[in-house]
């Protein structure tokens, strides 16, 4: 069995240790996913305006069509 080398950490050397490490890795993920929430949200807004750009065309056409026709009301 090998031997195990034991060495005491203080809290508070541990709890800068978390500091300083939460500090260089912390910024550099959470630019990363707010990048990719805005990548999304960006996705999702361009093909809900087209959706809704569809939808107006062919709520105008069936209007048009309408009221090219007549309108039914006579």
């Amino acid at each position: 069995m090998p031997d195990i080398i034991e060495v005491s950490v203080s809290s508070t050397a541990l709890f800068i240790l978390m500091l300083a490490f939460a500090a260089v890795v912390g910024p550099p993920a959470a630019s990363s996913v707010a990048s990719w929430w805005s990548i999304r949200l960006r996705r999702w807004g361009r093909a809900l305006r087209d959706a809704w750009a569809r939808y107006m065309v062919a709520w105008l056409r069936e209007a048009l069509l309408r009221f090219l026709n007549g309108g039914g009301s006579r």
